[in-house]
């Protein structure tokens, strides 16, 4: 696996590489003991540091998406702050969840955290804007609208004026398959009356209530049991968690439904970041603008050699759906409610956008 994975970042690095104009020997990576080392260079907490700024987010420290953009940010703090603050990576949920890291930054107990796009919908709806299903058709698209202020702007603004959380950048999660128990999923009719995972989210549920399958919340955490004693059929997850996880070593198919985008952003509470003289907050920025750039040309490779890899380790049959018509069209009713919440603006906002990228 360390081989298999030694050419995953090869891969993505070189890719990488030729965007920020370094050569492999400036900016090297690989993985070590089935850890992600990225291309940045992630030193150890310093305590000769004037700064350390602790980032946390839920998935696990190894080939995982999350990490990817934890480290590449750490890396690029360090080197233009000349080592004066240095970031202090906590994996695996050690500061709680998603919501209970938004609700430690706006009481300012918690510094910097990468947080999903759906967890800010519960305080904030129309952020569900960024989850609705098929809303892409590839990730050109989805960085397109992500980036464009005209489209995020808002939300973000009120995120911050309300909740004490800027959003810095947004890094790529990537899009959302079915990792399952039972078949392989190539149209709608192959997800009716299957018990899928979903995070405890509106859009999610009614996503998968849309696609005849039943969908089902539970904890990350209780998945891979649940997938063992039958309680689940299986789960739609980027392809980064699915390894990441080990979802692969109880399911037997992976099906690349793509249905949702996973937009995972790096932000940083009120309190911290006001704390900040100019020059800080402008390395903070930049670091996190590059390491969203940099982590997104590292994606589509990483993604690739993880599905080999799990076909390689599991025998987890792994089928493209080419046609995904019938179900975006099964997906209309998520629309149909939508669009008497909020509105078209926003949507139409996209639809002229992700128009010139078809």
């Amino acid at each position: 696996m360390k081989k298999i994975m030694g050419f995953v970042l090869a891969g993505c690095l070189a890719a990488g590489l030729v965007a920020c104009g370094k050569s492999p020997e400036e900016n090297g990576g690989s993985v070590t003991n089935g850890t992600v080392q990225t291309s940045a260079e992630v030193p150890a907490a310093n305590q000769e540091a004037e700064l350390v700024i602790q980032l946390g987010h839920i998935d696990p420290a190894a080939n995982d998406p999350y990490q990817m953009l934890a480290e590449e940010f750490a890396g690029k703090v360090s080197e233009l702050s000349g080592g004066k603050i240095e970031i202090d990576i906590l994996s695996d949920a050690q500061l709680g969840s998603e919501a209970s890291m938004i609700e430690g930054m706006k009481l300012g107990t918690i510094d910097c955290a990468i947080i999903s796009n759906f967890s800010y919908s519960s305080h904030i709806p129309e952020f569900c804007t960024f989850d609705m299903p098929y809303l892409f058709m590839n990730e050109e698209q989805a960085r397109a609208v992500m980036d464009d202020k005209d489209i995020t702007g808002d939300l973000i603004d009120q995120l911050y004026d309300e909740y004490d959380v800027k959003i810095l950048a947004y890094g790529e999660g990537g899009f959302r398959s079915v990792i399952g128990t039972v078949k392989p999923i190539n149209t709608p009719d192959d997800l009716a009356g299957i018990k899928i995972r979903v995070p405890g989210n509106e859009t999610y549920l009614a996503t998968f209530s849309a696609l005849k399958a039943n969908p089902v919340s539970m904890a990350s955490s209780e998945c891979y049991t649940g997938l063992q004693q039958g309680t689940i059929d299986g789960l739609e997850q980027p392809i980064g968690p699915m390894y990441s996880y080990k979802s692969y070593e109880v399911c037997g198919y992976i099906s690349l439904t793509e249905h949702l985008y996973n937009p995972i952003s790096l932000t940083v509470s009120r309190s911290l970041w006001e704390s900040l003289g100019q020059e800080e907050q402008g390395w903070l920025q930049e670091a996190a603008e590059y390491a969203r750039d940099t982590q997104r040309s590292q994606m589509e490779e990483f993604n690739k050699e993880l599905l080999q890899a799990m076909s390689d380790e599991k025998g987890v049959a792994v089928n493209e759906v080419e046609d995904k018509n019938a179900f975006r069209e099964s997906v209309q009713p998520v629309y149909d409610d939508y669009i008497a919440r909020f509105g078209s603006e926003r949507l139409n906002k996209i639809e002229a956008l992700t128009g010139t990228l078809k």
